[in-house]
């Protein structure tokens, strides 16, 4: 691994992390992005694939960017993405809590929350269309996806739960 892709991936991640409203797995359509389009780091098939490990590991979301580095690049690779990801985000978030904690009945605070739910929403429904990939006509995904969604909203069914349906499922060729 060269010290410039080393850097790319570190700043690029870095970037992501600075928008990931909503979540780390809405900023998935740019790392797709950078990982395959713009670098060639991994194929399109190897993107998803490394994507459904990292969501089916025991960790945080954020995770997901080390394992994708690491299917990049190796572990210096998993080190720059989640090394890129983790240090801003993490920076941010105890200031913007802290902040938060202390200005929370301030309107720039009430209006900031109003104005990125949409935002979060949006960044969401891009991961969902990124990851649905060529499955886009088999209405077999979209019943699963609808369905996932209400038993998400209205229940507290835990998601692995979910997951692991879905995989089996997979296997056992519904999709």
């Amino acid at each position: 691994m060269t010290p410039a892709l080393f850097a790319g991936l570190f700043f690029h991640f870095m970037l992501l992390s600075l928008i990931a409203i909503g979540g780390f797995m809405a900023t998935l359509p740019g790392m797709y992005s950078y990982l395959v389009d713009t670098a060639g780091l991994l194929t399109p098939e190897t993107f998803a694939k490394t994507v459904a490990f990292g969501q089916s590991l025991p960790s945080p979301n954020v995770l997901v960017a080390a394992v994708l580095g690491w299917a990049a690049a190796g572990p210096l690779g998993a080190l720059a993405t989640f090394g890129g990801t983790s240090i801003p985000f993490s920076l941010i978030a105890v200031l913007a809590g802290r902040y938060i904690r202390e200005h929370a009945s301030s309107v720039f605070v009430k209006s900031y929350k109003a104005g990125m739910a949409p935002v979060a929403v949006g960044l969401l429904f891009a991961t969902a269309y990124l990851l649905l990939g060529n499955q886009l006509d088999n209405w077999h995904v979209w019943a699963w996806a609808g369905a996932v969604t209400i038993i998400v909203w209205k229940t507290h069914i835990p998601l692995i739960l979910l997951i692991m349906i879905g995989g089996v499922m997979g296997l056992l060729g519904c999709f």
